[in-house]
C-alpha cells in the first residue's frame, strides 16, 4: 500500500474528507480503544517481542560493569561485543563489510584557560579551575565583540524576548543563568527546559536558539560557580570531539562564568564590548564504534530501497567516578531494537524494503556515531526512505502532564480523548514537518498496537538525538520516546526505576511502524 493511500485511508476514517473539512492540529491526537487488526505477519511480530528478554538485554548493558558505558571505556566496548553477539546469533548479516564502522574520536583534557571580558572601560579575567568552565572545543583562541542579553530567552507564548532589536550575528552572547520571576515560568516543561541540574541539558534551548541566530560563542553567568568549583562539584573531566576536520554540529561553544560581585558591577555599565577565551587541553586520538546490519527486503525492485532503525548504546559513563547506569538512556532503545531485530530475523516472511539496523555511538557527547554514519553512509540516504530512532522508552507519560499537553492543544473535547486512557498506553512520536505522508503509518500502527498518540511535528535540525543529522539532510524521521523522569541523566537511572513492559509497548509500536514502512 503507498503512502498516498494510507494518507487518504487516515482521512476517511477521521471523517475530514467526508465532512469537506482540513484537519486541523487536534487531528495530531488519536485515541485507540482496543487494537484494529494489523496485516500479516505482523500480529505475529509485534506479539513475538519478550519483555523478559527486554529485560535481560537492559540488565547486562546498565550493569555496573559496563562502566555506564562512557566514551573509551571497556564497559562500551563490551557493550559493543555483545550486541554484535546477539545479532549474529539472530543470523543477519553485517551491513558494509563488516558489522562495526569505525568513528574516529579525540579526547580533550582540559587545561588551565582564560576568559577575559572587557565592557566599556573596565575589565575581567576569570580562570578555568578558580571561576570558570571553558568550551568543550579543541584548544585554541577565540576572541570577538560580546554582548549581554539578560536571560536569553526567547518565549514568545509568554510575550519573553531577550533578543528584540538585537542582531547578535558573529557575536559572544552573555546571557545569566535562570528564568525570569512569575508563577508564569514555573511549568514543568519550562523548569526543565531551563533549569535542568545538568548544564548540557539547561543551556541546550539558548544554545539552539543563539545557532539559529548566528552567534559565534556563549558565555553563562552562574551564581555560585566558583564555590562549586572550589569544593569539587564542578570537576574539569575529559571531554570528546569528532576527528580534526569534521563540521561541528553548529551550536555555538559555551563558556561558564561565575557571577561575582565584581562581574555583576561590570555589567551595571555598557552591555557591548569584547571577549576573549583561550582554551587548553591535551588532545589524544579515540576510536568510536557503530554497530550495522541488515535485513534484505523481499521484492527484487523495492529492497534497493531501506527504512533504517537506530538507538544509542553509549551513555555518561563514570564522570568523577559516580556510575551512570543509563537503563532509560539508552539501555532501553538498544533492548528495543535488539528484540525488534531478533523478531524481523526471525520471519519467514520479509517486508518488501530492506531494513537496516544501526547500534550508534557517541550520542551523550556529541551525536558522534550517527553523524558520521551521514557523512559515510553504508546505505544510500537517498533510497533511505526514513530513520527511525529509539531513545529513552522505558517511562510512561505521566496523567498531569498528559492532561496538560491535552489542554495546551486546545482540544474541544479534552475528556473524550482522556476518559479510560491509561498513560502507559499514550505515546508522542516526533515527525518530520516536511514529511507529512509519515503520519497516517504512525496511525495506523498506533491502532495496531493499542497505542494512543500525539504525532509531535518537528523538524528535528536541532533535536536532541540521533535523528538530527538525518534530518539536517532531509530523511524522513520518527522519534519514539517515552517520558522523563526525575532521574534523567542521574546515577538514579537504574534498571528497578522503568518498567520492561513498557519498553515492549513502545518497541510493538516501532516494529509496526518499521513494517508498514518498509512493506507499502
Amino acid at each position: 500500500m503507498s503512502l498516498r493511500s494510507l494518507a487518504l485511508l487516515a482521512l476517511l476514517a477521521s471523517g475530514a474528507l467526508a465532512q469537506g473539512t482540513a484537519p486541523d492540529a487536534t487531528a495530531d491526537f488519536i485515541r485507540v480503544t482496543g487494537t484494529e487488526p494489523l496485516p500479516a505477519p505482523l500480529p505475529a511480530l509485534v506479539d513475538g517481542l519478550e519483555a523478559s528478554r527486554l529485560r535481560a538485554h537492559i540488565a547486562f548493558l546498565s550493569d555496573p560493569k559496563r562502566e555506564g558505558r562512557g566514551l573509551g571505556s571497556r564497559g562500551l566496548e563490551a557493550t559493543v561485543r555483545y550486541l554484535q553477539e546477539q545479532v549474529k546469533a539472530a543470523g543477519l548479516p553485517p551491513l558494509g563489510p563488516g558489522y562495526v564502522q569505525t568513528v574516529p574520536l579525540r579526547e580533550v583534557r582540559p587545561g588551565h584557560g582564560t576568559v577575559r571580558l572587557r565592557l566599556g572601560s573596565a575589565s575581567l579575567t576569570f580562570r578555568a579551575g578558580r571561576d570558570a568552565v571553558l568550551p568543550t572545543v579543541a584548544p585554541s583562541r577565540l576572541e570577538g565583540p560580546c554582548v549581554f542579553v539578560g536571560f536569553g530567552i526567547q518565549e514568545p507564548g509568554l510575550g519573553h524576548d531577550d533578543f528584540r532589536g538585537l542582531d547578535v550575528r558573529g557575536k559572544v552572547v552573555i546571557f545569566r543563568d535562570g528564568i525570569p520571576s512569575g508563577a508564569a515560568w514555573q511549568k514543568p516543561e519550562l523548569l526543565e527546559k531551563y533549569l535542568s541540574s545538568r548544564p548540557a541539558d539547561r543551556y541546550d534551548a539558548r544554545l539552539a536558539l543563539l545557532e539559529k541566530l548566528g552567534a559565534r560563542a556563549a558565555i553563562a553567568l552562574e551564581e555560585g560557580l566558583d564555590q562549586r568549583i572550589r569544593v569539587g562539584k564542578e570537576p574539569a573531566l575529559p571531554y570528546f570531539l569528532a576527528a580534526p576536520g569534521v563540521p561541528s554540529s553548529g551550536e555555538p561553544p559555551l563558556a561558564r562564568l561565575a557571577l561575582t560581585p565584581g562581574l555583576r558591577t561590570l555589567l551595571q555599565g555598557p552591555r557591548e564590548g569584547t571577549a576573549n577565551l583561550v582554551i587548553r587541553g591535551r588532545v589524544r586520538a579515540l576510536q568510536g564504534q557503530n554497530l550495522l546490519a541488515r535485513l534484505e527486503g523481499s521484492d527484487p525492485a523495492l529492497r534497493r530501497e531501506a527504512i533504517l532503525l537506530g538507538a544509542h548504546m553509549d551513555h555518561l559513563g563514570m564522570p568523577a567516578g559516580v556510575l551512570h547506569p543509563g537503563a532509560d538512556d539508552n539501555a532501553s532503545g538498544v533492548a528495543a531494537l535488539l528484540e525488534i531485530l531478533r523478531s524481523l530475523a526471525a520471519s519467514p516472511i520479509r517486508p518488501r524494503r530492506t531494513v537496516l539496523f544501526a547500534f550508534w555511538t557517541g550520542e551523550e557527547e556529541g551525536k558522534f556515531g550517527s553523524g558520521h554514519y551521514t557523512r559515510q553512509p553504508r546505505w544510500p540516504l537517498a533510497t533511505t526512505s526514513a530513520y527511525l530512532n529509539l531513545d529513552m522508552i522505558g517511562h510512561p507519560w505521566l496523567q498531569e502532564a498528559l492532561r496538560t499537553l491535552v489542554a495546551e492543544a486546545g482540544l474541544k473535547q479534552p475528556e473524550a480523548f482522556l476518559d479510560g486512557l491509561a498513560p502507559a498506553h499514550f505515546a508522542e512520536p516526533g515527525l518530520s514537518t516536511s514529511h507529512r505522508e509519515l503520519g497516517p503509518v504512525l496511525a495506523l500502527a498506533g491502532r495496531g498496537t493499542g497505542m494512543s498518540l500525539h504525532l509531535d511535528w518537528t523538524d528535528g535540525k536541532n533535536g536532541g538525538s540521533d535523528y538530527r543529522d538525518f534530518a539536517r539532510r532531509e530523511v524522513p524521521f520518527v522519534r519514539f520516546f517515552g517520558d522523563y523522569f526525575p532521574d534523567y541523566h542521574k546515577p538514579g537511572d537504574t534498571l528497578d526505576q522503568l518498567d520492561p513492559e513498557q519498553v515492549r509497548r513502545m518497541a510493538r509500536l516501532a516494529l509496526a511502524t518499521a513494517w508498514l514502512l518498509a512493506d507499502r
